[in-house]
């Protein structure tokens, strides 16, 4: 699947025509664990593949988190932590739903669990990871199987 999607660089192409992989951080919400404690770890999550953009890099994997939310709310979000990759907004949930990624209600509305979904070039879904209970592992849990995935379909080429 292709699709162009809203994002806080402006309009992407998705899976990224770029990369061998495309890799889709979904979260709640920004800084929702401030008043849902259970749901909080987006901050975490997203600074965990920030963190970890060398080895993404090495991956040849392009990082976006997403977020049900248009993309101005969430650029603030994402200078303030220079976060070094867009954010999504996916205000309507049809991208997530596209790739079947679990949701939960909060506060009256339906948003992302957090998860993960890895993308080839062609836009297949290689993997859907969840649940990510521990948000700062979020990066880690996606580059294992990238490798993974690497692995099983012999080295990066270039």
């Amino acid at each position: 699947m292709w699709r162009t999607v809203p994002t806080t660089a402006g309009p992407l192409p998705v899976p990224s025509p770029d990369h061998r992989w495309t890799v889709l951080f979904f979260i709640t919400e920004p800084g929702i664990g401030e008043r849902l404690p259970e749901l909080g770890g987006c901050t975490t999550g997203l600074c965990s593949a920030r963190d970890a953009a060398a080895a993404f890099a090495r991956a040849d994997a392009r990082v976006l988190g997403v977020s049900a939310h248009a993309p101005g709310r969430l650029a603030e979000f994402a200078e303030g932590r220079a976060l070094g990759y867009p954010l999504v907004g996916d205000e309507d949930l049809s991208l997530g739903r596209a790739f079947g990624v679990p949701e939960v209600r909060a506060e009256d509305r339906t948003l992302f669990a957090r998860a993960a979904v890895v993308l080839d070039r062609t836009g297949r879904v290689r993997s859907l990871i969840h649940p990510v209970p521990e948000p700062e592992r979020h990066a880690e849990l996606v580059l294992e199987r990238l490798a993974r995935l690497t692995d099983s379909e012999g080295t990066l080429q270039g």
